[in-house]
């Protein structure tokens, strides 16, 4: 990687006036750690982990038992008849009676044809599901700290770069007009040379807007306040040294997409040896300890009561619901095939960004290096135009022309660092090393 040579782009780097001395600094590491802080797509990411954090337990999947505790208490006011063989026979009105029946009791279910078990591991896809929506959260709201960020570094350096130009306007001017007033200029020169050092302060004064636009929306970005302000570097900091198939094996085993394609697979695969298991038969083991007691104020008992365990298994096998589980099934083997096509697809789409972006990352690297070198040669030839406007043997046509080529240069030269800089932050993401 080129860099800039100390005195060549020593005015890009130089923290600007406008921005008041009181404000605070705010670095890169600063704003991605406030994303981090107060993203809401993140926190909303955060809370569905938490959600799925919960469920993976072995209770929702079923492998525990139920304990419930219920009971009744009945009261009745009945008319009665009754004959019993003995010859004995009761009939009174008014009768009143009161059941009372707690019980508690305990469901278990001991086999399921392992259904139990292939949701318990599915709750925990999901949670690993849910812990890769945090890192794609996280990466995405990054990477758009990090545009966002550089972008304010980049309107601060072309503010730079249209002040220094406009030093060389106004060192223009006072050329002309010491020329004119002498009589060796014509005053059509000192007013040409008026006109363009105007231009350029309306240049700088837009240039001033810009800067405080880009401030804006990194501010959305950082869910701040959108009237806040601070000082960041004007800096631009690249040249990592990138690797393609380091980058592509980082891609396949990284990528947030990518992993949730091939979770999406296990997903499905879970669902299918669900629906298998459910040809199996089913065991239901059932436990109850209960209080039956009864009270009668007439009748052959008067009082009747019981108190005790009673349990035993419950076994039920499906042999035919109609072709059901078959239907299921074919169709769960089509939605793990399209699990399977979805992964490839994405594996392929991720794989060509990655490659283009690799190669738009290279040819910016070059293109930088070439206009780092012809700002140096834009800014000998307008060194030269002016000591020659300055002797008079040249026009101001011929400067103006130097001056403009001298302003596009450094202009460049500060898009090039930034578009390298996304490319960079881009290749990254891609490669899911944007966040460790």
């Amino acid at each position: 990687m080129v860099t800039f040579k100390k005195n060549s782009l020593l005015f890009i780097f130089l923290s600007l006036s406008f921005i008041a001395p009181a404000q605070s600094y705010l670095s890169i590491d600063s704003a991605i750690a406030i994303t981090l802080k107060n993203n809401y797509n993140i926190r909303i990411s955060q809370n569905t982990y938490k959600q799925d954090e919960n469920n993976y337990s072995p209770g929702v999947a079923g492998m525990l038992p139920q304990v419930s505790i219920g009971g009744s208490i009945v009261e009745a006011d009945n008319n009665i008849h009754q004959e019993y063989s003995s010859g004995t026979t009761i009939t009174k009105n008014g009768v009143r009676s009161t059941s009372i029946t707690p019980a508690i009791g305990l469901t278990w279910t001991l086999f399921d044809g392992t259904k139990m078990f292939i949701a318990y591991h599915q709750l925990g896809l999901f949670k690993d599901e849910g812990l890769i929506g945090i890192k794609m959260a996280i990466q995405d709201n990054v990477a758009s700290v990090i545009e966002a960020y550089y972008n304010i570094a980049q309107q601060k350096q072309l503010l730079g770069v249209i002040d220094s130009n406009m030093t060389l306007y106004k060192e223009e001017m006072n050329l002309a007009q010491k020329q004119y007033e002498i009589g060796t200029g014509s005053k059509l020169t000192y007013l040409q040379a008026k006109v363009g050092y105007n231009a350029q302060k309306s240049l700088y004064m837009k240039q001033q807007a810009n800067v405080s636009s880009t401030i804006v929306a990194l501010n959305q970005i950082l869910e701040q306040p959108v009237e806040s302000t601070y000082l960041i570097s004007d800096s631009i900091v690249t040249g990592k040294s990138l690797i393609y198939d380091t980058l592509k094996k980082n891609m396949l085993a990284q990528n947030p997409n990518i992993l949730l394609a091939n979770t999406n697979i296990l997903v499905s695969q879970d669902s299918r040896d669900e629906i298998t298991a459910s040809r199996l038969p089913s065991v239901v083991l059932g436990l109850n300890y209960g209080l039956s007691n009864s009270q009668y104020s007439a009748g052959f008992a008067l009082v009747n009561q019981s108190v005790g365990f009673n349990g035993g298994l419950t076994f039920s096998w499906t042999i035919f619901n109609g072709f059901k589980t078959n239907i299921q099934y074919r169709n769960a083997e089509l939605t793990e095939l399209n699990a399977k096509f979805q992964y490839n697809q994405i594996v392929i789409q991720t794989n060509v960004a990655l490659l283009e972006a690799y190669q738009q990352y290279l040819a910016n690297i070059k293109i930088l290096q070439l206009d780092e070198d012809n700002f140096l040669v834009a800014k000998e030839a307008v060194k030269i135009a002016i000591d020659q406007f300055r002797i008079g043997s040249t026009n101001i046509v011929q400067l103006q022309q130097a001056q403009l080529s001298y302003s596009q240069a450094g202009s460049q030269v500060v898009s090039d660092r930034y578009n390298t800089k996304v490319s960079e932050t881009q290749l990254l993401q891609l490669s899911g090393q944007l966040v460790k």
